[in-house]
């Protein structure tokens, strides 16, 4: 098992966050997750939050189910999750369920930042 972590870059800001993942997504390192991205989910100042994958080497269905609860809680109020840079092994399940027809997945921070 590889080591994972998740960390809110400093080019966040109060109204943007963004979030950098680092390894194995799943159901035991999503504590770890919710623990850095539930809070912010209920600040209504947060209108988009950008998860970077670019260094997540894999994900399973409990971390899929997170990106699909996060996009949903979101969205009620009008907000955005945008995953970026997703690795080939990542992007082919999110391909897989079919995310990228109800979440925006883009190839870098910057694409995202510029939407």
């Amino acid at each position: 098992m590889s080591s994972f972590s998740v960390s809110v870059s400093d080019r966040s800001t109060d109204s943007m966050k963004i979030f950098s993942f680092s390894g194995e997504m799943d159901e035991i390192t999503l504590a770890d997750v919710r623990t850095q991205v539930d809070p912010l989910l209920m600040d209504p100042m947060v209108k988009t939050i950008i998860f970077d994958l670019s260094e997540l080497n894999y994900i399973n269905s409990k971390g899929i189910g997170y990106l699909v609860a996060v996009h949903t809680h979101l969205s009620k109020d009008q907000r955005v999750l945008i995953l970026s840079g997703a690795t080939e092994s990542v992007m082919d399940v999110i391909m897989l369920v079919g995310l990228p027809s109800i979440i925006r997945c883009v190839n870098t921070v910057e694409e995202a930042l510029a939407s």
